[in-house]
């Protein structure tokens, strides 16, 4: 793997020039490329703590979000060199060369090629085998909050009783998405283990709730409990980010009392701005997870569980 970065400052916010910044990107809501890219601007600082040294996937919608858009994983040559870049080797030969913010003003520049949607990983450059997040991403199987909302809580109540808190945060789209911030030192397999654990347990716990079943067809009425975004360069998507969905549903942190009042897209481009400076996980500090990783593979090998190899996460 090989790493460029850069390690001056850069006054790109002042300099945007939008592009095309009356086409209309969000035809239900006549939301423009110009408000999005604004939107990202007034935002920039509220996402760089999670984004920043982060290996990015963005969703672009160049035409707009009613016409196909497309994932990207890879940095243009002609990005400035203000985005950092982190060059990692594929299964299949070749590389990816993943854009990297280093800088605030990455933001609204990735806004202005198009990008609707940043999806961030679990680790930071160039350490990709030591996560400082875990994440539970709740994807319920019908329409409707109510159990997805209960799932939420039922899976909160399971991490409090290793002594970890969770954050929870709005999608933007069906599901809720848990994620605890953890000190470095477990291994990516351990976090993903400790991920997974917790899933099959929650599942276990609250069958009339949970599914870890990972095709749809078998997973009737549940919520299914994502553990997979916890891989080294799995992603999920990022605090703060809009998606691509009706009426420019925006990915929020939450404070858990919102949680029986706020949809999963409940908040939009515009509440989202609203919230601004109101970040209820700004200031929380990192757990130490060895303790809770140590509890769960304790439980699962008492109850005589085996977590049997998974091909598509490790893939």
């Amino acid at each position: 793997m090989r790493w460029r970065t850069w390690s001056g400052t850069s006054s790109v916010t002042d300099e945007l020039t939008v592009t095309n910044p009356d086409r209309v990107v969000y035809p239900d809501a006549g939301i423009t490329k110009g408000e999005v890219v604004a939107y990202y601007a007034a935002m920039a600082d509220a996402m760089f703590p999670y984004l920043e040294g982060r290996a990015l996937t963005i969703e672009r919608f160049p035409k707009g979000t009613a016409e196909e858009g497309f994932i990207q994983k890879n940095a243009p040559e002609h990005y400035p060199d203000w985005i950092a870049r982190f060059e990692v080797p594929k299964e299949e030969g070749g590389t990816t060369v993943y854009p990297v913010v280093r800088t605030p003003e990455a933001v609204p520049y990735l806004a202005n090629q198009g990008t609707i949607t940043f999806h961030i990983p679990p680790t930071r450059v160039p350490d990709l085998f030591h996560p400082d997040w875990v994440i539970w991403d709740l994807d319920p199987s019908e329409p409707g909050v109510d159990r997805v909302r209960r799932g939420a809580h039922l899976l909160r109540e399971l991490l409090q009783t290793m002594g970890i808190e969770p954050f929870v945060m709005t999608s933007g789209s069906r599901g809720y998405h848990l994620r605890v911030r953890i000190e470095k030192g477990p291994s990516a397999d351990e976090v993903a283990d400790f991920a997974r654990g917790v899933a099959v347990l929650a599942a276990g716990a609250h069958p009339d709730v949970f599914t870890v079943e990972f095709l749809k067809k078998k997973r009737g009425d549940l919520v299914f409990i994502d553990w997979l975004r916890n891989a080294p360069l799995a992603t999920a998507v990022a605090p703060w980010s809009l998606r691509a969905r009706p009426n420019a549903p925006v990915a929020v942190p939450l404070a858990w009392d919102e949680v029986e009042e706020v949809a999963p897209a409940g908040i939009d481009l515009k509440g989202a701005v609203a919230r601004l400076g109101s970040d209820p996980w700004e200031g929380a500090g990192a757990v130490d997870a060895s303790g809770a990783i140590a509890a769960v593979a304790r439980t699962l090998e008492e109850a005589g569980i085996e977590l049997p190899p998974f091909d598509r996460f490790r893939g």
